[in-house]
């Protein structure tokens, strides 16, 4: 009798150990299925990613062609005529005040190093925010810069600045990351802008957060605006 209880007891905790094997291995069955979906999800979101960048690619390629040819249209309807050329004097001049052509000349660079020291302020979550670039971008204008980019991102009269979780987003929808260094260029009179700069209170405000520099230059180049001027409720007064 003892026999066949024992027989009976075996029999049950091996139906039990068969049951939570066969529910384990369904499980991670699972899990292994859930995995290999979202790495072929991964994969397809990189290969769009990328097919998005060469896009973008081929597209910058073409308006930059686009706009070779009409600034050849553009000195070829001018011809000889001052009137003519007083005019495309003109509209290269609002190119260059909106910012829609490259440039380049005097002025200077300015390094943001974010402090990545273990002991740092880091740890704390004080970091380079929107309103330190935004500072930074209004005394140089203050100091007469002509033309502004920070990591070759063109600052121009509509560019709007503002935090966004662990970055911070330049015209809409380009990234700065504040826990990478930020490079931010200005052209215009070097002497005037460096002096400006080199008041202490200008960067009082970051050498708890970064380090910082800032050196003088014979010939930065900055990048044109590279998105379209649009107004949907500003119209011109008749």
């Amino acid at each position: 009798m003892r026999r066949i209880k024992s027989q009976i007891s075996v029999g049950i905790v091996c139906v039990i150990l068969g049951f939570m094997l066969a529910y384990q291995f369904k499980v991670l069955m699972k899990q292994e299925k859930t995995l290999n979906l979202r790495s072929a999800n991964s994969t397809d979101i990189t290969l769009e990613i990328e097919q998005y960048k060469k896009q973008k690619t081929e597209l910058e390629a073409k308006v930059e062609d686009l706009n070779t040819k009409v600034k050849s249209y553009e000195q070829t309807a001018a011809g000889t005529s001052d009137a003519s050329k007083a005019l495309l004097k003109e509209l290269d001049s609002s190119r260059l005040l909106t910012g829609l052509t490259d440039v380049q000349g005097p002025g200077v660079t300015i390094y943001l190093t974010p402090d990545t020291n273990l002991f740092g302020n880091s740890a704390t979550g004080d970091h380079i925010t929107d309103k330190h670039l935004v500072y930074l971008v209004n005394e140089l204008r203050f100091a007469g810069a002509e033309a502004i980019s920070i990591n070759d991102i063109r600052i121009v009269d509509r560019t709007g600045i503002r935090g966004a979780g662990n970055y911070i987003l330049i015209n809409d929808d380009s990234k700065v990351s504040y826990s990478q260094r930020i490079v931010i260029k200005a052209i215009g009179d070097k002497a005037l802008m460096y002096s400006a700069l080199s008041f202490p209170e200008v960067f009082s405000e970051f050498k708890t957060i970064c380090d910082v520099k800032y050196e003088k230059s014979d010939d930065i180049k900055i990048g044109k605006y590279t998105k379209t001027y649009k107004f949907d409720y500003a119209k011109t007064v008749k």
